[in-house]
């Protein structure tokens, strides 16, 4: 068993993920009768692998469990992946899975291209890392949320207003709950972003009075583009939130959503793909010294 576990990587879970999002398209072409159960079994499969591999790393890294941003990234996926499966379970005949299962695949992806290297292990970083890391893992999975409800209620909404039929079978929730989700969860994500923002920036506090040279500077990357997607999320929340009342607010607010999810999908790629401090491993002045020749 402890052979079979170790022996689980990225690509199982990826894959039987993906086997899943290609039977729930399928829906939209073609009926079956096992297609539902096939696709309910690939999700579960590549969940208990997810979750089998998360395990692994967890009581086998030597750092701090889950400490690394491909965890986190793997992490907000493992969250995702859960509610669709949980979903597709209790609304059979939602196609949820359709519009989730991207972006597990996109987290899957993006944690393939970050690195493994923990983050600072001191006690102190330890308790304020997770409480940033944590507050952080909520954000981005409620603007997910945010903007798959949001997708869906302009998708439902086109459909009503063309007089359309259900494609397929399947039916999208109703636009009044759609509308209350893309109404409320926009402003969970902006606090819970503020918190990580605030939490990230007592962490490198922490750093710097302690001396280590793993502190962000107040100008790196990650820094400003956090900021952005902080001060971006609470305006979109407010405006939602002022529009709610007018005849156009849920369809303000389905968009607001979608451009929330394109920030901060945005603010990944950049902090994949560009010049940063953070996440550096901790070195301390004296140790840096006694390294130079």
């Amino acid at each position: 068993m402890v052979e079979f576990v170790s022996g689980i990587s990225v690509v199982c879970f990826a894959a039987s993920y993906a086997v899943a999002f290609a039977c729930e398209a399928s829906r939209l072409l073609f009926r079956s009768g096992v297609r539902g159960a096939a696709m309910v079994a690939f999700a579960a499969a590549g969940l208990m692998a997810h979750t089998l591999f998360l395990a692994w790393r967890a009581t086998h890294e030597p750092a701090v469990p889950l400490s690394s941003p491909f965890d986190w990234y793997l992490l907000a996926a493992w969250l995702l992946a859960g509610g669709s499966l949980w979903l597709t379970i209790a609304n059979p005949r939602t196609p949820v899975g359709l519009f989730m299962l991207p972006i597990v695949l996109g987290l899957i992806g993006a944690a393939q291209l970050s690195s493994r290297a923990p983050f600072p292990q001191s006690p102190a970083t330890q308790v304020w890392g997770v409480v940033h890391g944590s507050f952080n893992l909520a954000a981005c999975v409620a603007v997910a949320v945010a903007a798959i409800a949001g997708l869906m209620w302009l998708i439902q909404a086109g459909r009503l207003a063309r007089k359309q039929t259900p494609l397929g079978g399947l039916r999208l929730p109703s636009l009044e709950r759609l509308a209350h989700t893309t109404g409320r969860v926009p402003a969970i994500a902006a606090w819970l972003a503020a918190a990580g923002f605030v939490s990230g920036m007592v962490l490198n506090a922490v750093n710097r009075q302690r001396g280590l040279l793993e502190t962000v500077p107040w100008d790196d990357p990650v820094v400003l583009r956090m900021a952005a997607v902080v001060a971006w999320l609470v305006a979109a929340a407010v405006a939602t939130r002022a529009t709610s009342r007018r005849a156009d607010g849920p369809r303000t607010a389905a968009w607001l959503a979608l451009a929330s999810l394109a920030v901060l999908t945005a603010s990944i790629l950049w902090g994949l793909f560009g010049a940063t401090r953070h996440g550096a491993p901790p070195v301390a002045p004296a140790a840096l010294q006694e390294a130079v020749p």
